[in-house]
Parts: C-alpha cells; sequence; structure tokens
C-alpha cells in the first residue's frame, strides 16, 4: 500500500502478488477482495481476512488503518520510524486481540536477508532510485530525507 504510483510498480516488480494506490482505492474494500472476510462474532464491521500488517512506512494512518481493519487475532509488525506520536484507539481494537510487534533490525535474521539479497540481487535492483558517489553523500542523504523524492539511496566507494 502506498500512495506514489512508482513504488506500488516496483513492489510488484520485486514480487509483490498486489499492490492497493490508497489515495485512489478504498483500502477495506480491496483487503477483503483480497484476503477475504474477517468479520467475526467478536469483530464487526469491516474487516479484511488479513493475518498480518506491516507498518514499513513510519506513516501513522498506517497504522490506524491496520488496527481498524484487523481481524480476531490477526498481528500488526511496526518495523518503521516513526518521528511522531501515533493514537490509535485501544477500545476500537479490544476484541480484536490484535498482536502489535516490533521490531528495529534483523538480530537473527540479517544472513538470511542478505543471502537473498545476494541471490536475487537483479529483483532487489529495481527498489533503488539512485547511485551516488561518495564524495556527494551530503546530497544522498538530503534525497534520503526528503519524502518521495527518492526510493533507496545507495552511496558507492570507489
Amino acid at each position: 500500500m502506498d500512495i506514489v504510483a512508482s513504488r506500488l510498480e516496483k513492489a510488484l516488480t520485486i514480487g509483490a502478488d498486489a499492490v492497493i494506490n490508497s489515495a485512489e482505492e478504498d483500502v477495506a474494500a480491496r483487503l477483503v477482495e483480497l484476503h477475504g472476510d474477517g468479520r467475526s462474532a467478536l469483530v464487526h464491521g469491516t474487516r479484511s481476512g488479513t493475518d498480518v500488517f506491516l507498518d514499513a512506512a513510519g506513516v501513522a494512518r498506517v497504522v490506524q488503518s491496520a488496527t481498524g481493519l484487523a481481524k480476531h487475532g490477526a498481528t500488526l509488525g511496526v518495523v518503521a520510524v516513526h518521528k511522531r506520536p501515533v493514537e490509535i484507539d485501544f477500545g476500537g481494537i479490544l476484541t480484536t486481540e490484535l498482536n502489535i510487534v516490533w521490531s528495529v533490525g534483523y538480530p537473527t535474521e540479517i544472513f538470511d536477508v542478505t543471502d537473498d539479497i545476494v541471490e536475487n540481487w537483479e529483483r532487489y535492483a529495481h527498489i533503488v532510485s539512485h547511485t551516488l558517489p561518495f564524495d556527494r553523500a551530503l546530497e544522498a542523504l538530503e534525497l534520503a530525507k526528503t519524502p518521495g523524492a527518492a526510493d533507496k539511496v545507495v552511496v558507492t566507494f570507489d
């Protein structure tokens, strides 16, 4: 899920089964279409059958959407850095028994992840939007911190 078409296209290129442009599509309806209806005797309203939500964006609306759409027993994984507090409705998610898990890196999986990136580098190369030499590192940092300016920035050392 994103609002930038080029990032959605890249997600499909590197192997995503489906994408949702949340600026143009009804996220709840699309998730129900993709994952089925997750309503139950305890959880009413529009609920998707999604088992795992992953916040890798650091945008409050992503967390709020996931908590509002979660079925009973779903999991929300937060791997993003949020720069501001995120308000969520605990009363509204009480009956879902939503599991919220946090991660700040790959403490034990780093080598599996690295091996996959090395083995499938051509697929992952699509994520990189800018490659700059070390003497332009400050420019690279500016690109990386500016929302929408870049996807992934790589600094090379020649």
